[in-house]
């Protein structure tokens, strides 16, 4: 049992919330004292172009996210993330430098570990050079806790509005929403027979993240929503379950435990690269998100571009690229977290989605083929 696994079984969740709020504000104000010491913007000081500043190696959404940015004169600086992720994706190891070159710093490192980075920093990362977050977040509050982080950086970019409404709301400084730049894709690179995925059969696919909060992606909603659809599993239909960073994890047991009755499942679990992601999402029928909050939706526009019909919650960031006449868009409620969950504080509001009307939409895609080549359609329009 690791240290963290260790903690979380013997200390009560308020204990745990109280330190890990110690730990934020020791972070917070040995960040804010550095910040203070850092040399202001210089223009002159450096030629025009960006330093990527971030794990853009990490096979993440947060990984992806930062691979897609680049446009203009760049180099990368190549700053690991905390947990272990994998780091199977080589694309961009060719531009990691270990110096910064240009004189705008764009740092993709999400505020709840911002100032624990920060701090680590070199002066000479900082020093005379403009500062550029690119920060995602989820639920519709900025957290408090994560405020002073803005005091280091001159502005701020997110993907979405949905992102950016939180922060505006406490801060004067700029914060755009920067929406990600998506090419078309390879989606028949791999086809089903590379991930041991039967011709025949119609397939779903649902995909998260054991890095990740699985409560935010919801992986049971779609799960219950599946089970309505085909209560009774039909010998043509199966259903994709991606899950990334499953060592050590005994969620998919119990997943595999409440699917039992069925026989047409398919777990993947290596971390795939990028080229065989977008084949997955192509070569599935359906994408299943049940997600209660995103802060873009990547993997959604993903399929959307390769006409691979969507199951969405009609909530948060995601509704910004769709709407009723490209996606299944499924009704909810929004909730109010009773308890922290990961960086999700309590008294936060996020959606349960309604899997009732999910089964529906799941069970109209398959029997229906003029309705689900509209959606496809749709959805790439």
């Amino acid at each position: 049992m690791g240290i963290k696994a260790w903690i979380k079984k013997v200390l009560p969740d308020d204990t745990i919330v109280q330190m890990k709020s110690l730990l934020e504000r020791r972070n917070n104000k040995r960040m804010c004292q550095k910040a203070a010491d850092i040399r202001p913007y210089d223009r002159e000081k450096y030629p025009f172009g960006i330093n990527l500043i971030g794990d853009i190696k990490a096979e993440t959404g947060l990984g992806q996210s930062m691979r897609i940015l680049a446009g203009i004169p760049f180099c990368i600086i190549q700053i690991d993330s905390p947990g272990g992720l994998a780091h199977s994706d080589r694309q961009w190891e060719h531009r990691i430098s270990e110096t910064a070159s240009y004189g705008i710093n764009l740092i993709h490192i999400n505020p709840n570990i911002w100032a624990e980075t920060y701090v680590r920093f070199p002066e000479s990362l900082l020093d005379g050079r403009y500062q550029i977050a690119y920060w995602l977040w989820e639920l519709e509050e900025f957290p408090k806790e994560w405020v002073p982080c803005i005091r280091t950086v001159h502005e701020i970019w997110a993907p979405s509005e949905f992102i950016c409404e939180s922060i505006r709301a406490v801060t004067d400084k700029p914060v755009a929403a920067i929406p990600y730049r998506l090419e078309e894709m390879d989606g028949a690179a791999y086809q089903r027979q590379h991930f041991g995925l039967p011709e025949e059969k119609f397939l779903y696919l649902m995909m998260y993240d054991f890095k990740s909060v699985s409560e935010r992606k919801n992986p049971k909603g779609a799960l219950e929503a599946y089970k309505k659809a085909f209560p009774q599993e039909q010998e043509d239909v199966g259903l994709i379950i991606k899950v990334n960073h499953v060592k050590g994890s005994q969620e998919l047991q119990l997943l595999k435990k409440e699917l039992q009755a069925y026989k047409n499942l398919y777990f993947i679990t290596d971390n795939l690269s990028r080229s065989e992601v977008e084949s997955l999402i192509a070569q599935a029928d359906v994408l299943i998100s049940l997600h209660r909050s995103e802060g873009f939706g990547l993997p959604m526009a993903e399929a959307m571009m390769m006409e691979t019909p969507i199951v969405c919650t009609n909530w948060s960031a995601t509704t910004e690229f769709m709407d009723s006449t490209c996606a299944c868009l499924v009704d909810y409620q929004l909730v109010t977290l009773e308890k922290r969950i990961g960086p999700y504080p309590k008294g936060s509001r996020w959606a349960d989605a309604d899997t009732d009307q999910a089964a529906l939409w799941i069970r109209k895609l398959y029997e229906e083929k003029t309705f689900y080549a509209q959606m496809a359609a749709a959805g790439k329009k």
